[in-house]
């Protein structure tokens, strides 16, 4: 991998991380619903332009826009509220952390649901370990579904749920162009993402300062569309599999970032569930790829971290897009 290549996949991983502290921002004067409409207004805006500066045009197939439409709601729309929502009540890294669990739900979807891959020993040990680590990091405190806290925490694990159904569905069912799929289904989730901003989202209660404003920006524009473009280059010039380990840095830089700009204390309980979940992930996806697989290009999207469109590689299985 040349340096340039690197110091991409090192950007692109900081800013899938970095969506996580901007959005415990931004929660702080806008209501999550209308922060994640915005959000969706930025990012689709961003792809339409790209798509029409690449000359590029949108899907005319009805059937795949019913697909990208059930894409919109498990990939982003819900996901994205569930995660914003959560954002008021918990830590940006233990956000960052817990949702790095989507490869592992997307695993179990493409086994259970789709039968789209089999269940290898290294998938089963890896699910086992990252489980594990969600175990490690909500405690046994989990049981309390009264307290608000752990109600945010199951929330960013439903989340992950969403994002790994949305990309063993996009496996099965989506194949076309990427960042045009990427457009569309953002546009669509925009689309019912604001009747319900401006219903529930208590517009008139927004509280815009600059932090606010800066953040709100940013998520819009570098996790839901600069990073799409920086994803695609990687794949261009290393490789879907290779690109797709800068997902390896969402918890980290989540954590990271927390620590830095908001002084979230990083425990021993959150370093042990980040190394049991990524040793999980390791496993599961780098073990499994010893055996040569044939890979399809037109698969690989980010998602929120980034996570947000067609299904992304096997090393990964992961943002959507907002993550």
């Amino acid at each position: 991998m040349r340096l340039t290549s690197l110091l991409q996949m090192i950007m692109l991983g900081t800013v899938w991380g970095s969506s996580y502290l901007l959005i415990r921002i931004a929660v702080d004067g806008i209501h999550p619903l209308m922060l994640v409409t915005v959000r969706l207004l930025l990012g689709a805006s961003f792809l339409l332009t790209i798509i029409w500066m690449w000359n590029l045009t949108l899907p005319r197939d009805r059937t795949l826009w019913r697909h990208l439409l059930v894409m919109a709601v498990i990939g982003n729309v819900i996901p994205w509220s569930l995660i914003s929502w959560a954002g008021q009540h918990i830590d940006s890294g233990l956000s960052a952390v817990l949702n790095s669990t989507t490869p592992l739900f997307t695993i179990l979807f493409t086994v259970a649901a789709f039968q789209s891959e089999r269940l290898t020993a290294a998938r089963f040990t890896g699910v086992i370990l990252g489980f594990a680590g969600v175990a490690v990091l909500t405690g046994a405190d989990v049981t309390d579904l009264a307290s608000a806290n752990i109600q945010a925490q199951l929330a960013v694990v439903f989340s992950s749920f969403c994002y790994g159904l949305a990309f063993a569905y996009a496996r099965r069912y989506v194949r076309s162009e990427p960042i045009v799929m990427a457009g569309s289904q953002i546009l669509l989730a925009f689309l019912i993402s604001a009747p319900l901003a401006l219903i529930f989202g208590d517009p008139g209660g927004t509280e815009l300062t600059i932090p606010i404003v800066l953040s709100a920006l940013g998520l819009g524009l570098l996790p839901s569309g600069f990073a799409y473009i920086l994803y695609y280059r990687l794949i261009r010039d290393v490789g879907a599999t290779m690109a797709s380990y800068a997902t390896y840095l969402i918890p980290i830089v989540g954590l990271f970032l927390g620590w830095l700009i908001l002084d979230e204390a990083i425990r021993a309980q959150s370093i042990a569930g980040v190394a049991l979940i990524l040793t999980g992930l390791a496993i599961a996806t780098t073990l499994h790829r010893t055996q040569p697989a044939p890979i399809d290009l037109t698969d690989e999207t980010p998602g929120d971290n980034p996570r947000e469109s067609n299904a992304p590689s096997d090393s990964t299985q992961n943002r959507a897009d907002e993550r």
